[in-house]
């Protein structure tokens, strides 16, 4: 499975646009914290077990969520929650819409599902419409298994919003239907919420706000992407079913969290300004970004996330990284049809002004 930010196997990288972060880069207070780490606290660091409990980052996260301490479950970044979530329930079928991020795949392959692929089609933008309840094809399938009464039999939905290649939001009225639904029929409803906090209008979005009313709802975010860290490793996971919360820590090991990472998660958290700023470069960088794109003659996605999907003519990827300029291919997910001349998917990840007019001109100068 491919995945952005092989910085690693590709030598010379200059710019890496492959990744999906805040464009503005990790929090001052994050660098400041690090930096902070010195002399008899470094080895004290070094020395220390950190708290199994992350007492302090849990009430730090808690506040800034608006819910209860105890829905919170930490971990080495999202992936490992979503590892742990497929390994408590262990669905006996499992549905996830395509093309999407395709660590869902692994973790139900993992875990042992049944899979069912539900695609999306370019020609509504790779979105998630009200057909998903409507047809067949869609989330009825999971129903027959749903009503089952042990929670290891249940079945389970994957849903990314802002979805990832695409960029698209799910309309907020739909995620309710589907959760609603979910909850009516036993299946555990997976959202992954990670590029959300990066949206002006993640408040309205978010499903944080049907947690205490449905037990089968988990949310997923990361500092990752929010406050662009993916070096530290740290997410979150989100759940008021009590039984849940247990089988996750249970498939975590008892130390999941370094002290460093607790540390920039509050640090991050701290941070008054931050996401308002990042908030504002990602609208006002998506613009621009899209505008460059179609004045070349690309197929734009339109999305709502700090990343543009879109599709070209010309094999773009080679080119680029010739250039120390490293973007994301995605003719090789799940549900994009690409690969061959004149249907070329790529997705960009945002990044300062600066770096964006860069990657805009070099694709320019590649399509003379």
């Amino acid at each position: 499975m491919e995945h952005g930010g092989d910085i690693y196997g590709n030598k010379n990288i200059e710019l890496d646009f492959s990744v999906n972060l805040s464009p503005i880069g990790p929090p001052r207070e994050v660098v400041q914290e690090i930096r902070s780490i010195s002399g008899d606290g470094l080895q004290k660091l070094i020395m220390s077990y950190p708290d199994p409990a992350y007492r302090e980052l849990r009430g730090a996260l808690a506040r800034k969520l608006e819910i209860p301490e105890e829905w919170i479950v930490c971990g080495n970044g999202a992936s490992e929650l979503l590892m742990a979530a497929a390994q408590a329930v262990r669905p006996g079928r499992a549905m996830i819409p395509v093309p999407t991020y395709q660590g869902y795949e692994r973790v139900l392959e993992a875990a042992g599902a049944g899979i069912f692929f539900y695609e999306l089609t370019r020609e509504q933008g790779f979105a998630l419409t009200g057909e998903f309840m409507e047809s067949a094809e869609g989330i009825r399938r999971l129903a027959e298994i749903g009503a089952g009464t042990d929670l290891e039999s249940e079945a389970m939905l994957f849903l990314c919003n802002p979805n990832n290649p695409s960029g698209k939001c799910i309309e907020p009225a739909l995620l309710k239907e589907i959760a609603q639904y979910c909850k009516a029929n036993r299946i555990f409803l997976v959202v992954d919420e990670c590029y959300l906090e990066l949206l002006e209008d993640a408040w309205s979005r978010t499903m944080r706000h049907s947690l205490a009313e449905n037990p089968y709802l988990v949310i997923v975010g990361a500092f990752t992407k929010t406050y662009a860290m993916p070096g530290i490793r740290l997410g979150y996971l989100l759940t008021s079913n009590s039984e849940l919360r247990g089988k996750v820590r249970l498939r975590q090991p008892e130390w999941s969290i370094s002290m460093t990472a607790q540390r920039a998660g509050i640090a991050a958290l701290g941070a008054a300004d931050y996401l308002s700023e990042a908030r504002k470069a990602v609208q006002a960088e998506r613009e621009y970004v899209c505008t460059e794109l179609r004045e070349l003659g690309m197929d734009v996605m339109e999305g709502e996330a700090p990343f543009v999907m879109f599709r070209s003519e010309k094999e773009l990827y080679e080119p680029l990284k010739e250039r120390g300029i490293l973007i994301r291919r995605c003719d090789g997910i799940r549900g994009v049809r690409g690969g061959s001349e004149g249907r070329y998917y790529y997705r960009i990840g945002l990044r300062s002004h600066e770096d964006n007019r860069r990657l805009m001109k070099e694709i320019s100068t590649l399509l003379r």
